[in-house]
């Protein structure tokens, strides 16, 4: 079997017009949306989305409107075999039209890389051969109406990252270090197709016009059929920029700005994550036709391939997500309300990508709700958590916060103490497949105020004649001083871990231990932190590297033991500590233990033990107007569907759904990783499926936990601001300590 390897990669809250008869009715609205409104309550219209099930297959090469309107795509399935399937007219079933050559499957050095379908009935296919693992010839085939194939002599000796169709059967690709071109299919003959946009970084088709995008997202418009360019459509490059959708292009597999043809002579729709829209060219205004924000366009883990818009007024957009290929379609509902009748508030510190897709897969199952998400701290705000946090109380105590509340980073003692949170207890008890132990471990009072739902398990990981001594911090630090010792010219933990990155990899499995039951911090076990962390960190070997600005995407980052499971399973590192965040590091973790001989992991014991960390932690305020909806919202992200989830945001807390994403595991799949100022530190490993042992003990670890770590942001940076001086001997522990309890204090009598 060859495994095709898949890089993957919210709009305000807009009135969707009304689609009919080629003329979009109802708000109204130009530019990215924002200035529509309810026209009355009772507004009716709205594009709704379903998902086509596809034919069984791991990935979708492309797709296209045939000129008959029938849907047409290409597929490779779970074993590498290729076929062209055509929608039945009530989208309720594949047709499959042809196979794509046997030879191509059954050859272990050949690989379909590429296949486009032709509104014409043929197609163009791109096989890699492989030598050594790697790709070091291309060879290039044209497919009749049935699946005859004839070899293109084309010899280009790039690598081909964009393909499609025009409408008459042209084919217009995009190679590295080429411009963009048409194939001629018997002589293999490329022709430049445009000039001037050397520096195109993808290209979109609609009609007779071809859209080039640069590297900086510009879009210049061509004449398809002569090459020329046309005068800039600045509306058109205007409301994306407004739009706020971005033109960065993460992999060649999907485009983040996709186009269609409409039925009009002028009329052009384009697709980003912010939504679908119609544009007349050169017109005055962009009209938005599908909103994402309520729907899966809008989902962080969505990318796009192509669209098609229909003579009915329908859209069809190929997309993939985190978990597979999708075919969304988009049809106008006449009945359902244009702005959803219930709209929900959620709040996060920080952006968190799980909830993002979540929130997309609750309002494609409910349209009559509108989730609402405000983000805290994000890059462009400048707001600091410490006045995010202070906002949300003034809202939450005025009687105008938001309704769903992500407890990651708040004081949530002091939410309780004020009577300002519901107890879930009752949606933990209806949920199904739970981890009830990390339920049970955020119990007050036999009250459950808040649910996670991810965590983090703190581990370490090394050879098993350590691991055993390993009881403690202390003891962690003696096995580091005896590893220096036994081999002091190899690295023990990470070089590439200042004091700051160190103390964010053992917070979790000691912050238990700081609080003690009236609230206040005790000084003493957080001494003995800085203390015992400044005989593991090793400041002589500390490799300086650029990790950008320290915020929660670089703590989560920084505090797996993802990277240090390569240097490990790499025989770089001697030891390796931290949280494991997602069932991809837990590939790592098993494959090293099958792999390397005598190395292993279990929980680590730090100041506390059974340690785990809440992430996503759900809460519902106590003064929301809209509390029984805001359960089932949290009932729905408890959910094996939503809980399936995978941004790298922590394990799933059902365990179905961590189970499934452990079984779905691309063995085979190889990934590594350096750093950008040490050429020697390239380190790579090539994934084994977990064994059954392997993942039983690892879900037996998971229920022995039931220590939530601690998870106020305040106490956090707090602690995590004075590892570096103090780690580097600048200033003592117990400095470092009076550093950390007087900034927590002031925010306590703030």
């Amino acid at each position: 079997m060859k495994t095709k390897k898949i890089i993957k990669k919210i709009m305000s809250l807009a009135l969707a017009a009304s689609l009919s008869l080629g003329i979009l009715a109802g708000c109204g609205q130009s530019g990215d949306g924002k200035d529509g409104g309810k026209e009355t309550e009772s507004a009716k219209g709205r594009y709704l989305e379903e998902d086509i099930p596809l034919p069984e297959q791991t990935s979708v090469y492309s797709m296209t409107q045939m000129e008959d309107g029938t849907i047409r795509i290409a597929t490779n399935d779970q074993e590498g075999r290729g076929a062209v399937w055509d929608l039945k007219e009530d989208d309720a079933a594949w047709e499959k039209v042809y196979d794509l050559p046997e030879e191509w499957m059954e050859t272990d050095d050949l690989y379909v890389t590429h296949v486009a379908v032709s509104p014409k009935g043929d197609a163009f296919a791109v096989i890699s051969q492989l030598s050594g693992g790697e790709a070091s010839e291309e060879h290039y085939y044209h497919l009749d109406e049935k699946g005859a194939v004839t070899e293109v002599p084309l010899n280009v000796g790039e690598y081909l990252y964009f393909m499609q169709y025009a409408q008459d059967g042209e084919l217009l690709t995009l190679f590295q270090n080429t411009p963009l071109s048409s194939v001629d299919m018997e002589t293999g003959e490329l022709t430049d197709k445009v000039s001037g946009a050397e520096d195109t970084s993808f290209f979109g088709v609609a009609g007779d016009t071809i859209y080039t995008v640069d590297y900086d997202g510009g879009i210049l418009p061509f004449d398809r059929k002569t090459g020329e360019p046309l005068p800039k459509d600045e509306n058109l490059s205007d409301s994306i920029a407004q739009s706020g959708a971005s033109m960065d292009l993460h992999n060649v597999q999907c485009r983040p700005l996709v186009f269609a043809r409409g039925k009009e002579e002028q009329e052009v729709f384009y697709c980003t994550n912010k939504g679908l829209y119609r544009h007349i060219k050169d017109g005055s205004a962009v009209e938005l036709v599908i909103d994402s924000s309520l729907n899966s366009l809008g989902a962080p883990d969505v990318g796009l391939i192509s669209m098609e818009a229909t003579k009915d007024d329908a859209f069809y957009v190929l997309a993939v997500d985190s978990q597979s290929a999708k075919l969304l379609h988009f049809t106008y509902s006449a009945d359902t309300d244009t702005v959803p009748e219930t709209e929900l508030k959620a709040w996060s510190l920080y952006e968190n990508s799980e909830l993002m897709q979540n929130i997309s897969q609750y309002q494609k199952e409910n349209p009559e709700v509108y989730v609402d998400l405000e983000v805290g701290v994000t890059e462009d705000n400048g707001v600091t958590a410490s006045d995010a946090l202070k906002n949300l109380s003034t809202e939450i105590m005025a009687g105008n916060g938001p309704d769903i509340l992500m407890l990651d980073g708040l004081p949530v003692d002091s939410y309780v103490e004020k009577g300002m949170l519901e107890d879930l207890s009752d949606v933990a008890a209806q949920a199904e497949d739970l981890f009830e132990n990390l339920m049970a471990g955020m119990e007050e009072d036999g009250k459950l105020y808040g649910i996670p739902l991810r965590f983090s398990i703190p581990l370490v990981e090394a050879d098993t004649q350590y691991l055993e001594k390993i009881q403690d911090l202390e003891s962690l630090a003696d096995v580091v001083e005896e590893m220096g010792a036994a081999d002091p010219d190899k690295n023990i933990s990470s070089p590439y871990f200042d004091g700051v990155m160190l103390a964010a990899q053992l917070y979790d499995a000691c912050s238990p231990a700081w609080i003690r039951e009236d609230g206040t911090i005790d000084e003493e076990k957080l001494e003995e932190f800085y203390t015992q962390l400044g005989r593991i960190y090793d400041p002589e070997k500390y490799i300086e590297t650029d990790y950008g600005v320290f915020g929660e995407g670089y703590q989560n980052y920084v505090s797996a033991i993802s990277s240090e499971t390569l240097q490990l399973y790499c025989d770089k590192l001697q030891i390796g500590f931290g949280g494991i965040w997602s069932d991809s590091t837990f590939a790592q973790l098993a494959t090293t233990m099958m792999d390397k001989e005598g190395i292993s992991y279990k929980p680590l014991i730090g100041q506390a033990e059974h340690v785990f960390l809440p992430k996503a932690v759900a809460g519902v305020s106590s003064k929301s107007g809209m509390k029984e909806e805001a359960k089932r919202f949290v009932q729905f992200l408890l959910t094996e569907e939503a809980q399936m989830a995978a941004q790298g945001g922590g394990l799933p807390v059902n365990q179905k759904a961590l189970e499934s994403l452990i079984d779905h595991i691309d063995a085979g799949m190889t990934i590594g990783s350096s750093m950008s100022n040490d050429p020697d530190s390239y380190v790579e490993m090539t994934i084994q499926k977990p064994s059954a042992e392997i993942t039983d003990q690892f879900i037996a670890y998971i229920k022995e936990a039931d220590t939530p770590a601690l998870t106020n942001e305040i106490i956090r940076n707090a602690v995590l601001s004075q590892a570096g001086e103090c780690l580097e001997g600048k200033i003592t522990p117990q400095e470092a300590v009076r550093a950390v309890t007087d900034q927590v204090d002031l925010y306590l009598a703030e």
